[in-house]
């Protein structure tokens, strides 16, 4: 036995001598997934070789059971023992040996990196972050499971962003590592869309990975108020118009004045009638989302007139110290303040204090604050100044009364305080109240001050001799005024009190009479017309029959006749135009017995004297020829003749009775010449007669025609004529009815000019 020990030995020997690594594994790194070899080649070494992992024996057999993915490579007669890893894997990250057992040979130490590459890397959020504008965020980016730790790195819109933070920490298995990106951002509206990229790279992927994510910016609503129109007056109205932007988006209006909601406002406008107080108080437009709300208010330019804010107090001031009177105004546009006292125009202060300074008791009185508002209005508020001093005393220096009547004078005490006591002196007597003998004094107070009256029962003689002292004290001192009684006549007192009721009475006779004369005049001053045969004139002019009838009543005003000329000059009417006057009342509204056709004018003798009626001149009147007569009107103008002028003086006589001398003369002068001249013989007239009556006091004596001679072609109009007159006049003294009268033609019309 000791023999083969010793064989062994030897040939151990030998062969430790002879075996070595030709190569030994190195440090190697690896990306996870990928297959790696680590070399191990003994020279001269026909024994077991193993390998170790982190000191583990991996077993010696060539497939390493146990390991799946580990195999020996090589061929074992040529020492080649390297060590396969298929697919490495982060388990296999370890420090590996290579050992010949028999020759107690070891190789290097080979640390094998296995690298693994970041999962894709996470935004926080995505991949739609919404964020609130203008808000500071952090955009945080993840990659985890890398060996080693990736590298982050932010990109917006493709822009490299440099202020990220980065942290990475070492994950539970010891080897990986996870990595913290955080990006700061503020972001603006203007943000919404916009793209911000983590990307992520390690030895293990070199080509990196990514994820973007895009921001929406969310935000309470940017509002805008607007007004139309920005200036207005007091009561017009105007339009708040609230425009919104918002992201997510609106859900509500709110609208208030001052701070007090409008309940009935609830869109994007608001119309209002506008007072001052909305140059005052804003208008609020509150506009609400889910991410907040935003509240914006403005004010009109509303301009109106003074609006007091404060109002002046009056004042007591005693005599020697300062006075103050403040008032506040508004108004719109800026106002001007003016402060003047009563009875005087002078500006005392613009400001909104007047300050008076060692008062006296001229400076009593009232004090007006008037602000003015230019072009809108003026406003004012009055404050009274009392001054405390000596009593001021008013009154006349010289006062009347009559003698042996009862006598009165006066002075007024005006002064703050009132009075304590008011004397009256005169001669060796002096009355501060109460009665003695004919005098006595009375005291009245009132706003203006305290009235006392000295009154004399019974004035005298020596009374308007005297001097009259009146004498007021208060604390403050005393005042005075001199009176002296004057006597006044009592007659002139009596005559202007006649006077002025005489006056009254003429004045009023005067009125009576001016109306009784105008009413006369309206009524009946038409009567007192009288006509003579030669102021009658007749004119047929010819027409057609529908021819209108309006403008001849417009331009001949039809005017009763005077009564016949056998009445007495200064007559105004006769019995019989009494009757025809009473019919004429029973018919008041009949006016034209001719309905139109016949228009008479009654002129007025202008040399009727007012003192009587002893001779009436007829106006002497122009004749026309049928040469000189004026065209004729186009309503007329169709016929294309001349009216012709007829004087029926000479047919139709009236009764010259009670005529003057005179006018029998002119009329017949007149006659002869004109019948030749003038008016040719009418055979449709004939005989004497009267030419029928316009009015009721045309004629005072009426006489039926003798006859009239018809014309067969106005046979229909005349029925039409004899219709229309007879049912409106009727004549007791006509003995053929005015049915038979043919002066309605058609082709002609009769005006009696006067």
């Amino acid at each position: 036995m000791t023999a083969l020990y010793l064989i062994f030995c030897l040939m151990v020997s030998a062969a430790t001598q002879a075996a070595y690594f030709s190569q030994q594994p190195q440090d190697q790194v690896v990306v996870a997934g990928q297959s790696v070899t680590l070399p191990c080649v003994i020279v001269g070494y026909r024994g077991m070789v193993q390998w170790t992992k982190d000191g583990l024996a991996l077993g010696g057999e060539r497939d390493l059971p146990g390991w799946t993915r580990y195999s020996l490579m090589g061929d074992p007669l040529s020492g080649e023992h390297s060590l396969l890893i298929d697919s490495a894997e982060l388990a296999d990250d370890a420090v590996y040996e290579c050992q010949a057992t028999q020759a107690a040979l070891r190789s290097h130490r080979a640390k094998l990196t296995v690298l693994v590459p970041p999962s894709d890397p996470v935004v926080e959020g995505g991949p739609v972050v919404r964020l609130k504008a203008h808000t500071r965020h952090n955009l945080t980016c993840r990659a985890s499971g890398a060996k080693p730790a990736a590298e982050i790195t932010w990109y917006r819109d493709g822009e490299v962003m440099e202020s990220a933070v980065y942290s990475k920490t070492l994950m539970e298995d010891g080897k990986r590592e996870a990595a913290v990106s955080m990006l700061p951002i503020t972001p603006e509206d203007s943000d919404t869309g916009r793209t911000y990229t983590c990307r992520v790279l390690n030895p293990a992927a070199p080509a990196g990975r990514q994820t973007s994510v895009t921001i929406n910016v969310q935000h309470p609503p940017s509002v805008t108020l607007s007004v139309q129109p920005q200036t207005v007056t007091e009561g017009a109205k105007v339009l708040f118009i609230c425009s919104a932007s918002a992201n997510p988006e609106i859900t509500g209006y709110r609208w208030s004045k001052g701070g007090v909601p409008i309940s009935e406002a609830n869109g994007d406008s608001l119309e209002v009638t506008v007072d001052y107080s909305y140059f005052t108080d804003p208008v609020s437009c509150e506009v609400s989302n889910s991410v907040g709300s935003t509240n914006v208010s403005t004010l009109v330019d509303v301009q109106f007139g003074p609006r007091l804010l404060s109002e002046p107090k009056p004042m007591t001031v005693d005599i020697g110290m300062d006075a103050a009177f403040t008032c506040a105004w508004t108004g719109n546009p800026p106002l001007t303040l003016a402060w003047t006292k009563h009875g005087s125009s002078v500006v005392l202060s613009n400001g909104n204090t007047l300050q008076l300074k060692a008062v006296t008791q001229e400076d009593a009185g009232t004090y007006t604050c008037k602000a003015i508002v230019p072009r809108i209005g003026v406003a004012e508020r009055d404050v009274t100044l009392t001054i405390n001093g000596p009593p001021i005393i008013t009154a006349d220096a010289t006062q009347h009364a009559v003698k042996h009547s009862k006598g009165k004078l006066e002075c007024r005490v005006g002064s703050s305080p009132p009075p304590d006591k008011i004397v009256w002196t005169f001669g060796d007597m002096s009355l501060s109240s109460g009665t003695s003998g004919r005098y006595s004094v009375q005291t009245v107070t009132s706003d203006h001050g305290v009235l006392s009256s000295l009154v004399l029962s019974e004035t005298l003689a020596q009374d308007f001799q005297l001097r009259y002292n009146c004498t007021a004290w208060n604390r403050f001192g005393t005042g005075t005024a001199l009176v002296t009684l004057k006597e006044q006549e009592a007659l002139p007192m009596l005559i202007i009190v006649g006077g002025a009721v005489g006056g009254g009475c003429v004045l009023l006779i005067c009125i009576i009479t001016l109306v009784s004369l105008c009413c006369r005049h309206t009524g009946k001053g038409k009567r007192c017309t009288r006509l003579s045969k030669s102021d009658i004139r007749v004119q047929i002019v010819h027409s057609d029959h529908n021819a209108t009838r309006g403008n001849d009543d417009e331009e001949d005003v039809k005017e009763p006749m005077a009564p016949n000329s056998s009445e007495s000059p200064g007559t105004s009417r006769t019995e019989h135009s009494d009757l025809l006057e009473e019919e004429e009342d029973e018919r008041s509204d009949i006016k034209d017995p001719t309905n139109g056709y016949y228009n008479v004018r009654g002129h007025e003798d202008r040399h009727i004297r007012s003192s009587g009626f002893s001779e009436y001149v007829p106006n002497t009147r122009p004749v026309y020829t049928p040469s000189q007569l004026p065209s004729p009107s186009p309503m007329y103008g169709q016929h294309g003749t001349q009216p012709r002028v007829y004087d029926f003086s000479h047919r139709y006589a009236t009764t010259t009775a009670g005529r003057t001398a005179y006018e029998q003369q002119q009329a017949a002068q007149q006659q002869p010449a004109q019948s030749a001249s003038i008016y040719p013989t009418d055979p449709i007239y004939s005989g004497s007669a009267y030419l029928p009556a316009t009015y009721g006091r045309a004629f005072t004596s009426y006489v039926k025609p003798a006859s009239y001679e018809k014309v067969d072609a106005y046979d229909q109009s005349d029925q039409a004529s004899k219709v229309s007159s007879s049912s409106r006049f009727s004549y007791a003294s006509s003995q053929v009815s005015s049915q038979q009268s043919d002066y309605g033609r058609p082709s002609q019309r009769m005006q009696t000019h006067v």
